[in-house]
């Protein structure tokens, strides 16, 4: 959990460094089927596609259909499917969103930072590993590419870049046009070969059918995690009653005494959040919601084993 004050706001990268000590998180209990020179005791939480075969077992919902062994279905009238190990040589890749939307929150920290920290968490546990490293950066000016590398010092630099980004917009100030999430995940596919693992972590604001497009075309060879992290004022009008509110710029109020008012404001969310888990069923996408008044590193890493089991 992170504490009050600049944490609160911006992710130093002293604090994302840190973070490599949140990496025993993201780990399972020991598997007495697979053992293997260099493996370690602990397995993965994230399964990916990789060359090496490890077992069959029953279909579980969210499992990639086209890893179905139609055989073994067949013999046994039950759907199984295949379960790979771990590639090795994959890429890690991460969409991060830190537009103007992310600096902000009522509880414990900013999105941004708390998006920071999974990020810099799971970049760690990865790094660890031997696995390659990179992304995308969205902010409101501009999509910063960082290409994939194993190197120590890719991360840290990685890293750095990460924290300058939760610095930004954190000044009242009038909001400019900003680069649209559909942009930036269309960037990605096009960047992003198949065969990898993609962190998608924003509070998907402006999410439409030509993100999901992206992300359906993305998910077709990689495996994809979208990670929404949003703060319960999002998804709770507030307490009737007139409201100043400012683009930084211009001044308007929020009348939240009108039924009509509080209606549209809590069913642009569900909304919102129920497009998200539909897509995340229908394309096999792994899809993790994260308030920001939780323990976000034990959600995320909870919700993952849950996924893996």
């Amino acid at each position: 959990m992170i504490t009050t004050g600049d944490k609160a706001v911006f992710a130093s990268l002293e604090s994302l460094i840190q973070d490599q000590y949140q990496t025993y998180r993201l780990t399972a209990f020991p598997d007495r089927k697979t053992s293997r020179v260099n493996n370690g005791n602990y397995r993965s939480i994230f399964k990916g596609r990789g060359m090496d075969f490890d077992e069959v077992r029953e279909y579980q919902q969210g499992d990639d259909v086209r890893l179905v062994d139609w055989r073994i279905t067949a013999r046994h009238g039950k759907t199984y499917t295949k379960v790979f190990r771990e590639e090795r040589d994959r890429q890690i890749w991460f969409l991060l969103d830190f537009r103007h939307g992310m600096h902000f929150a009522t509880r414990q920290a900013f999105k941004s930072v708390i998006a920071a920290h999974l990020a810099s968490m799971t970049a760690w546990f990865f790094q660890g590993k031997g696995d390659k490293i990179g992304g995308i950066l969205l902010s409101d000016e501009e999509m910063k590419l960082c290409k994939p590398s194993r190197l120590y010092r890719h991360l840290i630099e990685f890293l750095a870049k990460i924290s300058q980004m939760t610095r930004q917009n954190t000044s009242l100030k009038p909001i400019q046009e900003e680069i649209s999430l559909s942009t930036a995940c269309w960037k990605l596919r096009r960047t992003c070969r198949n065969g990898n693992l993609v962190f998608v972590i924003s509070d998907f604001s402006d999410v439409n059918e030509e993100t999901f497009k992206s992300l359906a075309s993305l998910a077709k060879g990689n495996e994809v995690i979208l990670i929404n992290v949003f703060d319960e004022l999002e998804g709770r009008c507030p307490v009737p009653n007139l409201y100043p509110i400012t683009n930084g710029e211009k001044i308007a109020a929020l009348d939240t005494r009108q039924p009509a008012v509080q209606k549209a404001y809590v069913n642009y969310f569900e909304k919102r959040h129920a497009s998200l888990k539909d897509f995340a069923a229908n394309y096999h996408v792994h899809y993790i919601p994260i308030s920001t008044g939780m323990d976000f590193y034990d959600v995320f890493a909870q919700s993952l084993r849950r996924r893996h089991k």
